[in-house]
């Protein structure tokens, strides 16, 4: 099926987030100000300044794109090693989407006038992403694009399968971690906290994947 067929039949309820902003653009337009704050630091406070018009489209824009590429990329998998609907491809797609679609959204509420607090919540919306993303790791099978892509488990189906499943338990693990740790720590603490479980989750699993190859070797 073509992408773009299969998206309008199956992933609807996307095209309909990715229209909201283009929608509601109009009705807020004449209550924005000229500059609309587009960067903020841990507390919340406004460290970035963009043109209304700027911060009205270019994140929404950045969606469409993003999905698109997401959309297709099964197109240009060399070996066809996955497809349009493999698990975990449309729940990427699906959460990357909801991310920037909340993200914008955040910027032109606190542009309206409400505030939005710590920018922490984004690094707790990463967090989740992490144990909904670890779920499904076992289930990805190798490919170039999504996954443990390390050349010890593009060269070794077993490899990929073991490395991923231990990935698995890692990431949902961290995400949890994550989760817990938010209600008590302060904005730094927890951004620094997030970064070193981030890094963790990323390197450990391709760590384990050499060592798998040097033990078979």
């Amino acid at each position: 099926m073509k992408p773009l067929k299969y998206a309008l039949k199956n992933e609807w309820y996307i095209f309909i987030l990715l229209s909201i902003p283009f929608l509601a653009a109009p009705f807020i337009w004449h209550q924005l100000p000229a500059q609309i704050a587009t960067h903020f630091d841990l507390q919340g406070q406004a460290n970035g300044y963009s043109s209304k018009t700027f911060g009205l489209i270019f994140i929404p824009l950045l969606n469409i794109g993003i999905y698109l590429f997401l959309l297709y990329l099964p197109q240009i998998d060399p070996k066809k090693r996955i497809t349009i609907d493999q698990k975990p491809i449309p729940v990427v797609r699906l959460i990357i989407v909801l991310f920037l679609f909340c993200i914008h959204g955040s910027i032109i509420l606190n542009a309206l006038g409400y505030e939005i607090g710590s920018t922490n919540w984004a690094l707790v919306a990463a967090a989740i992403f992490f144990i909904i993303l670890g779920n499904y790791m076992r289930t990805i099978q190798p490919n170039y694009f999504i996954g443990i892509r390390v050349p010890w488990t593009l060269e070794d189906p077993k490899n990929w399968r073991q490395t991923h499943k231990m990935a698995s338990w890692l990431w949902v693990a961290g995400g949890l971690i994550l989760l817990l740790l938010f209600p008590f720590l302060g904005a730094q603490l927890y951004f620094n906290f997030f970064m070193a479980i981030a890094v963790a989750i990323s390197l450990l699993p391709c760590a384990y994947s050499f060592y798998l190859y040097k033990t078979k070797s």
